[in-house]
């Protein structure tokens, strides 16, 4: 059974190498309107985030310097399209990782049962495709997980910080992290700065950097400008319950009329208009409460059982198989979330379980705060709903 699963996941892993080789000669698979976003920011590094006299600033401060500059040093020694290949090796350390905390808490065997399940996932593979951070992400989210559990708090923090100048995220792991932590009574003191200290330091210095250049101090404008389209939307969702309402479905249409309505655009002085943003962010925070659960629950069910079928129609023409991947996708993720539902209902958790949990649930609520939801923010989180999943076939009772 074992040399069988590993022969067929070598299988896997090579017809992966194979797809990214068709994918990589297809601007129309591996570009997406996010790719050319990074593909910009990374022509100049220093000129995009090292200084305000901008024409058009903005994308700098909604975006991370860090997958920019990981692009400025690939583009100097390779073709850009070729980028995608550093997704296949952030895939193959997932995959590694995955078969190591399974190995840990159940046998070999198990182990690449999850590795298999986890490499063929429509949605993490079509993710690997592009240019884009996702793949990069999730290697470094739950790197930091598999480091959390095995104690090795420096490097569950180094992996935390580097998520955070790649995706505005760190901050929160870091956060959730340091939770788990006091539930677990760590009365270490140690153990805390250890967490802390790589994402202090990496993330404190874009706080620190957007101070200079912006004369006001902010992580990444993307916090207040979907907190600005959640509040937006929620007043929209009360009107009439409309999800398909530009106000609802896209962001842009409620910055862009925010900028109107207060004579602004996006050249006005930087200080001015990110400092208006954050305080128009905080408006209406708590007002149409029952709406903005009703956005939440909305997104939260189409980010977790959403499939990618605009994707796949750039990869195929072939309706057969088209409609063949898209049914799959929803088998898959069937399966995998109602494996999540049932363990957040289960009663007996172990630590490790009630971990894996913890973090599963609270990526998704972050996430869901956008009123539009998209199966894409899910790919994160994939190689945990891999082990909730394994640990609901109940193969073999999980070590506490």
């Amino acid at each position: 059974m074992e040399k069988t699963a590993k022969t067929f996941i070598s299988f896997l892993i090579f017809s992966r190498f194979l797809f990214l080789i068709y994918a990589s000669k297809l601007e129309k698979i591996y570009l997406t309107k996010d790719s050319d976003h990074y593909l910009e920011l990374s022509s100049n590094i220093s000129y995009y985030f090292l200084n305000d006299n901008l024409y058009d600033y903005w994308l700098s401060t909604f975006r991370m310097p860090g997958y920019p500059l990981l692009i400025n040093i690939f583009h100097e020694l390779f073709d850009i399209n070729l980028l995608i290949f550093i997704n296949f090796v952030a895939d193959l350390l997932t995959l590694y990782l995955i078969y190591k905390i399974l190995f840990k808490y159940y046998d070999s065997t198990i182990a690449l049962i999850g590795c298999t399940i986890f490499l063929i996932n429509p949605n993490s593979l079509i993710s690997s495709t592009q240019i884009m951070t996702e793949s990069i992400s999730t290697t470094l989210l739950f790197a930091s997980f598999y480091f959390l559990d095995e104690k090795k708090y420096w490097f569950s923090g180094l992996s935390i910080g580097l998520l955070g100048i790649i995706k505005p995220l760190g901050i929160y792991v870091m956060f959730f992290y340091l939770i788990l932590l006091i539930l677990r009574k760590n009365k270490k003191v140690t153990d805390y700065l250890k967490i802390a200290l790589f994402p202090l330091i990496l993330i404190g210095s874009i706080y620190v950097n957007n101070y200079i250049q912006y004369e006001t101090s902010f992580y990444s404008t993307s916090s207040s400008f979907h907190l600005q389209w959640f509040n937006t939307a929620s007043k929209n969702i009360c009107k009439n319950y409309d999800f398909n309402e530009l106000e609802v479905s896209e962001p842009g249409y409620v910055f862009e009329n925010w900028l109107l309505e207060n004579n602004l655009s996006k050249q006005s002085e930087s200080k001015i208009l990110i400092s208006k943003l954050k305080q128009d962010s905080k408006i209406g925070l708590f007002k149409n409460v029952h709406c903005k659960l009703l956005s939440i629950t909305r997104s939260t069910v189409w980010n977790m059982f959403g499939i990618r079928g605009s994707n796949w129609e750039s990869i195929t023409d072939n309706n057969y198989v088209y409609l063949a991947v898209r049914l799959f996708s929803l088998i898959y993720v069937s399966f995998i979330n109602f494996s999540l539902l049932k363990m957040i209902f289960s009663k007996n958790k172990s630590k490790f379980l009630l971990s894996l949990l913890l973090i599963t649930v609270g990526y998704i609520l972050i996430s869901s705060i956008l009123p539009f939801g998209n199966s894409r923010t899910r790919v994160l989180i994939e190689p945990f709903l891999v082990i909730i999943f394994i640990n609901s076939l109940r193969l073999k009772n999980v070590k506490s």
